[in-house]
């Protein structure tokens, strides 16, 4: 535990190098470091196009580190590449390393101010990455990202997932639908789930969730264990809200709507 404490405290110390002594506080990089146990939360804050934001996941990656991971939070400050904040997550993936206690691993989500959409990948796509850190972390329990994963991941075997909150970004890869078919995540209480939100594209409901998808998500076996349902900007009327929340009447439903268009 010591050398992979020596490492970490490593991290911490050189992404805080990175800061010069004018660099405003909202844009300031750190590592914050909590040992629990036998293992480490990792939580950072930082630019995910920068040299740090590698060097944090280079070293997660290290056969030493990686199976003491418990925790690991990614969080920036509002900046991208032509309206797109996008957290490549590849090099956490690229080697043989697993991550056999992490139990939870959070990606900021969109924020209505924000004038970036966060989303998971290298470019825009999601290309079956989370279904990659699916497989790499057995033990999983809250999983918070800004892309919907594609049907890979319901692909990967059961998981402990009890809080899963999950914000569509470019495509919604039919993440409703899969998730109504799936029986990966027997034990799960909670979910979260934004819709596909580009307002600003002409035919934008086009690539929206279906109701009849919902529908079936309400209606199926993996939906049974879940007790609170947060609906990020839903496009169905609040009549068929109410036709959904018919079919479980003991879900606590929570709508939430907000826009991030500017005057």
């Amino acid at each position: 535990m010591s050398d992979v404490a020596e490492q970490l405290e490593s991290l911490q110390q050189r992404i805080s190098a990175c800061n010069g002594a004018d660099t405003p506080t909202d844009y300031l990089q750190r590592v914050t470091l909590t040992e629990t146990g036998d293992a480490f939360n990792v939580d950072f804050y930082g630019d995910c196009f920068d040299e740090s934001y590698d060097d944090l996941l280079n070293t997660l990656t290290i056969p030493g580190v990686a199976p003491y991971i418990r925790s690991l939070i990614l969080r920036g400050p509002d900046e991208g590449a032509n309206g797109t904040h996008n957290w490549d997550i590849e090099p956490l993936l690229a080697t043989d390393a697993m991550f056999p206690q992490l139990e939870t691993f959070s990606v900021q989500l969109t924020q209505p101010a924000d004038h970036n959409r966060s989303i998971i990948g290298s470019i825009y796509e999601e290309n079956g990455i989370l279904a990659r850190l699916l497989a790499k972390s057995p033990r999983i329990q809250e999983l918070t990202v800004p892309s919907a994963p594609n049907a890979a991941f319901f692909d990967v075997g059961q998981r402990p997932i009890r809080f899963l909150s999950v914000d569509a970004g470019y495509d919604t890869q039919d993440f409703i639908s899969n998730l109504a078919k799936s029986s990966c995540f027997p034990t799960l209480q909670c979910l979260e789930w934004g819709e596909y939100h580009e307002t600003y594209i002409d035919d934008y409901l086009a690539n929206c969730t279906l109701k009849e998808d919902y529908q079936g998500l309400f209606r199926s076996n993996a939906f049974g264990p879940v007790t609170r349902f947060v609906w990020r900007n839903p496009v169905l009327t609040d009549e068929d809200i109410k036709e959904l929340k018919a079919i479980k009447p003991g879900l606590q439903l929570l709508v939430v709507r907000y826009s991030n268009d500017y005057a």
